[in-house]
């Protein structure tokens, strides 16, 4: 998937590379709240995840559905 920038001239940027069930890196990945999903972990089974929006090291943004209680990532959202 591609996301185009407006006024960039065919400027094109990559998603980040996160994949569900991967540890949450909130440091590498300069993670940000963004918001609360009540909907269980696909691994541990807690209650909630909570949404954050991430960039990695390499300027690649994106959003990821994390587990509080087990830290894993459970989804990747728009």
């Amino acid at each position: 998937m591609r996301k185009a920038l407006s006024g960039m001239d065919h400027y094109f940027l990559e998603p980040v590379m996160i994949n569900v069930g991967e540890d949450f890196k909130s440091i590498v990945w300069k993670a940000q709240y963004d918001m609360d999903f009540n909907t269980e972990c696909l691994f541990c089974f807690s209650e909630s995840i909570t949404g954050y929006r991430v960039e990695d090291e390499a300027g690649r943004s994106g959003k990821v559905a994390v587990c509080p209680h087990c830290e894993k990532v459970n989804a990747i959202y728009a």
